[in-house]
């Protein structure tokens, strides 16, 4: 499948949006809800100057999701132009990432094995001190039809530290040259990639359907960079009492069908009950 990557307009922004400098694994892992109200830095933006049409993004709720009760879902409309993406920017040395993750299901896709592609936007031979321009930008491209079987309507967890990334573009690094896979192999772990290109940093993370994927209906939940898990749910609310607490009650989001809670007695019947 041929994904549509973004441009090196669309890096160089993702990369001034990030910090100015290298940030280095946390000491603790942690799940941080996304919701429509709270996206937590995610973005659907698209890339600079592409007018193509970029299909539906959005939060839906999923009784089946692997957290809570809701879920990304992507989709892409009957045209070979159209496309979704949803993406984070950082700022992270290739060397220091530790655990990718992610889980999906295909609810329908033109191809039998459709899935959203887990996402890196990489500068492989790291960033210009002086400008900040990005040296040898490329995406990383993990695909899970390269890497397993894809069951529709299932939910599946993908290692994707642990597997095999396509590159976008032909970089030439210190220690080799990557080579653009154009959808497929060659096809590279992310220690080969560190190998010879040991100054590579990642400017962004995400999940994407790319063009020439059309009629997709995939979901994806559970997005893990490094020590953050993120959980992609319709409204924040608590999964144990103790969240209730010392204020905790006020902080979940207020677009819970029943409204926001209206003390911590309220949030702790929710986190016992769900009602």
């Amino acid at each position: 499948m041929k994904l549509r990557l973004f441009s090196l307009a669309a890096a160089a922004a993702l990369l001034a949006a990030a910090v100015s400098s290298v940030n280095t694994p946390a000491s603790a892992a942690s799940t941080v809800v996304v919701t429509p109200s709270n996206q937590q830095g995610w973005t659907t933006a698209p890339p600079v100057a592409d007018n193509r049409p970029v299909s539906t993004v959005q939060f839906v709720t999923d009784a089946t999701a692997p957290a809570g009760t809701g879920a990304l879902q992507l989709t892409t409309d009957s045209t070979n132009a159209s496309k979704a993406q949803y993406m984070h920017t950082t700022n992270t040395a290739l060397a220091d990432i530790t655990d990718l993750g992610y889980y999906t299901k295909q609810n329908s896709a033109s191809s039998p094995v459709g899935d959203p592609s887990y996402q890196l936007a990489v500068c492989l031979n790291g960033v210009d001190a002086n400008t900040g321009a990005c040296l040898g930008y490329t995406t990383l491209v993990y695909e899970p039809y390269w890497n397993g079987s894809v069951t529709p309507g299932v939910w599946q967890h993908w290692d994707v530290d642990a597997g095999q990334f396509w590159s976008s573009r032909a970089v030439t690094c210190s220690n080799g040259a990557v080579i653009a896979g154009a959808g497929g192999p060659p096809l590279y772990t992310l220690s080969a990639v560190e190998a010879m290109c040991p100054n590579a940093v990642v400017g962004a993370f995400g999940v994407n359907i790319g063009t020439y994927n059309p009629s997709y209906n995939v979901e994806t939940d559970l997005f893990t960079f490094n020590d953050t898990t993120y959980n992609f749910e319709v409204y924040s609310a608590p999964s144990d009492k103790d969240q209730c607490k010392n204020g905790g009650w006020a902080t979940f989001s207020p677009n819970r069908p029943a409204g926001p809670f209206k003390n911590q007695g309220d949030c702790i019947q929710y986190a016992n009950t769900g009602k």
